[in-house]
């Protein structure tokens, strides 16, 4: 099927979202979005989803790192993300084209049905002893049904994320996507340091099962909110595979979204495959930490999120857009270098803490130039591309998790963080258009 230029994709008129003052009423004011009723569940559903990640996260990678046999546990922390990671890059693109071609309210609905399912399932699994243990084959089962942790991330992220578009008005997008992600740094701030301290003290079973109450919560915000048809109702009078090509197109046609994708797609894979794969191995190993010390470093995390994504909130009228988003992935390839290079734990905890801060811009900065870029139509779809970042960095993980075997992660780390600077610097001097994107 030929695919239509992006420049003709932006003249497609797109029809007001249903029940919102036009955006010539909405007045200046930084916190405006929070007119819009949809919007304000829209951020509940963010605030229950990263509640529920983190706790799923944590509770997977500390019980492999528990069990994993001696010796084994770098490479299967690896194996893990690469399971997990699969699963959600064999589903995240198809995830993004039901975004689009299925009103997203019914979509969302389904995934966490489907997500509930399973942490039902797996949290009463880790009641049995054995299971609990990893004894025998029970060790590859459960990293087989953690995998599913990875499908229902490819359906929730691109469609909650597309779903901002249809919650404000145009003016106010900016603000609402760093308000979104500004949620999320204080989700993670608040269940960072209790999913550790719940490993202590109740054990893998009731804090695997703690994240049912994320997908319930979602599910309930998901009664409150408007209903809306379809962003790309012809989508559906197509193959799924010819909406997938359309999205693509979009990618190929924009040079400013297909380096900022990529961009994401490398500083993820890179920087994330080692501060959020291999962290269980690195705080056990070389800082000497259990997992209540692991929960206290992600509050450095969690920190550094909330002051990015708070400013970017104060500062939603951002000028020169594509040099923050270089500027962010710098400081984000520095923080690794340094975290990598730390054997003092304040001192890695504040890498920590500046990693996220980075890494909160690149993410806000990421999904605010698709957005500025992209039609709505097509906006799950290409924010499906976006996030296949969280897949490869799982892939990745299990690359780097065996090279961090063979010549061990003193080396891994600080070797990450160079080669982010080296691609962040290559980029800078070869793409003009993100470089001078206003």
């Amino acid at each position: 099927m030929p695919t239509m230029p992006i420049a003709e994709l932006h003249e497609i008129s797109e029809p007001e979202t249903p029940g919102l003052p036009i955006a010539a009423t909405i007045p200046p004011a930084r916190f405006a979005t929070l007119a819009h009723r949809d919007f304000r569940w829209l951020l509940f559903m963010q605030f229950a989803s990263t509640m529920r990640m983190p706790t799923l996260f944590i509770t997977q990678a500390w019980w492999v790192n528990e069990n994993a046999p001696e010796g084994q546990r770098v490479v299967m922390l690896g194996l893990l993300a690469a399971l997990r990671g699969s699963a959600f890059l064999a589903y995240v693109l198809f995830g993004g084209t039901f975004a689009d071609r299925f009103p997203r309210a019914t979509v969302l609905a389904i995934s966490h049905i489907a997500g509930l399912a399973s942490v039902l399932l797996v949290g009463g699994l880790l009641f049995i002893p054995a299971v609990d243990g990893g004894e025998g084959m029970w060790l590859w089962v459960m990293l087989l049904l953690f995998a599913s942790f990875g499908l229902m991330t490819a359906q929730d992220q691109p469609t909650r994320t597309a779903m901002i578009r249809d919650s404000v008005p145009e003016p106010l997008l900016s603000r609402a996507i760093t308000q979104h992600q500004m949620v999320m740094s204080l989700a993670l701030l608040a269940a960072a340091p209790l999913v550790g301290l719940s490993i202590e003290r109740f054990g893998f079973a009731v804090t695997y099962l703690l994240a049912g109450f994320g997908h319930a919560a979602v599910l309930f915000a998901i009664t409150r909110i408007s209903k809306t048809s379809a962003s790309d109702p012809d989508a559906a009078h197509e193959s799924v595979l010819q909406n997938l090509r359309q999205g693509v197109a979009a990618l190929r046609a924009d040079p400013i979204v297909r380096w900022t994708v990529f961009s994401n797609w490398a500083l993820t894979a890179l920087g994330m495959s080692v501060m959020g794969i291999l962290v269980a191995a690195w705080i056990d190993d070389i800082l000497e930490l259990d997992a209540s010390g692991w929960g206290v470093m992600m509050i450095f995390w969690g920190v550094g999120g909330l002051i990015a994504s708070s400013w970017l909130s104060w500062r939603a009228d951002l000028r020169h857009t594509g040099l923050w988003f270089l500027g962010a992935a710098a400081l984000m390839g520095l923080g690794v270098l340094g975290f990598g290079l730390s054997r003092i734990v304040i001192l890695a905890f504040l890498f920590n803490g500046l990693v996220g801060f980075a890494y909160q811009f690149v993410l806000t900065l990421g999904v605010t130039i698709v957005q500025r870029q992209v039609p709505n139509r097509l906006l799950g779809r290409v924010m499906g591309l976006l996030l296949l970042a969280g897949g490869l960095m799982q892939i990745a993980g299990l690359v780097v998790g065996a090279i961090a075997q063979a010549i061990g992660l003193e080396v891994v780390y600080p070797a990450a963080g160079i080669l982010m600077l080296v691609y962040v610097a290559l980029l800078f001097l070869r793409q003009r258009p993100l470089r001078q994107l206003d």
